[in-house]
């Protein structure tokens, strides 16, 4: 790795990554808005303030994060401060840690360290594990509520992630994402990257909260179910680290499973046109789907995704022991 482009990359990839999630956010918004036919009010724009905040909604996820900044924030007497208060801003130091070992056209960053799946792996999973965390301190039974709905989402929905992840790095013998999104020699056969990517992304549902899993945040059953008890600051905080997941779960998808996209600049439109597909496709389940009971939730993912993830295991291995043709 040349230092000096691995810095310089490092410092930009935090505005693109910022950029992009607060797009991916957008396009989810605008298109379940169109999907249930919600038009919305007609705004005129204030000539005073369009210098100000602009004059498009496609910013509009990160006008409310910026709203919430400059709001009071409270916390709870019965809180555990500490955990309370630092939650918030673990979950946005990982989710930004996570970015770096994720690879962007023509910028590889940290992802050509040898163990670069792994550490992004788990810098994403901390990031979430600060969202079950910070509300069970809140002192909240709709917080508790809330932050155990998502562990027990956590659980199942991790299985399918992680697995995916690795099914596809067993195959190609490596645990460097850049390796894995660049070796085109050793790309794996169609069946594991459809049996794992399909795994991937139903626990991709379950990370972002795309219905049908969403139940964590139902706003009409538990108040705001983990974020009851947050306000201001710290809420804001949850929600940019929101953005910055989302763009990491999506950069890491076609790292993994739509190599090259990732491995040069000369590719960034098709990258762009894959991310766009993706976000698509979430916004579809969304739409498309009910919220589930927690029960349901947890049955559905035993009954899909671990036999998706056993097969996928089933389909690496086979690579590794040349019973398939790489």
């Amino acid at each position: 790795m040349d230092p000096l482009f691995t810095i310089i990359s490092i410092i930009l990839i935090l505005p693109i990554s910022l950029v992009l999630g607060v797009l991916y956010s957008f396009l989810i918004r605008k298109l379940n808005a169109r999907f249930q036919w919600r038009v919305g009010p007609i705004i005129r724009m204030y000539s005073d303030l369009s210098p100000v905040i602009g004059s498009t909604r496609i910013w509009q996820p990160l006008y409310d994060i910026l709203k919430l900044m400059g709001k009071d924030t409270v916390i709870p007497g019965s809180a555990h401060k500490k955990l309370f208060v630092y939650s918030p801003y673990m979950s946005l130091i990982f989710s930004i840690l996570a970015i770096f070992f994720i690879p962007f056209p023509g910028m590889p960053l940290l992802s050509e360290i040898p163990y670069s799946l792994i550490i992004a792996s788990y810098l994403i999973i901390a990031s979430i594990m600060f969202t079950i965390l910070g509300p069970v301190a809140s002192g909240s039974p709709w917080g508790a509520i809330g932050a155990r709905r998502e562990a027990e989402l956590f659980l199942v929905a991790e299985l399918g992630f992680v697995v995916s992840l690795f099914s596809v790095a067993i195959a190609k013998n490596s645990l460097s994402i850049w390796t894995l999104a660049s070796n085109m020699e050793s790309l794996p056969a169609i069946l594991l990257t459809l049996v794992a990517g399909t795994t991937m992304f139903v626990a991709m549902l379950g990370k972002l909260h795309i219905k049908p899993f969403d139940m964590p945040e139902a706003e009409c059953e538990i108040v705001a179910g983990p974020y009851t008890e947050y306000s201001g600051k710290l809420l804001g905080t949850y929600f940019l680290s929101k953005v910055f997941i989302l763009y990491a779960m999506v950069s890491l998808f076609i790292a993994i499973f739509l190599p090259p996209f990732s491995s040069g600049f000369i590719w960034l439109p098709l990258y762009a046109v894959a991310a766009v597909l993706l976000i698509f496709l979430l916004a579809v389940v969304q739409v498309l789907n009910p919220r589930y009971l927690i029960r349901k939730a947890l049955l559905w993912y035993l009954k899909i995704v671990v036999p998706l993830a056993i097969l996928s295991l089933i389909v690496a291995f086979a690579f590794v022991l040349g019973w398939m043709v790489v």
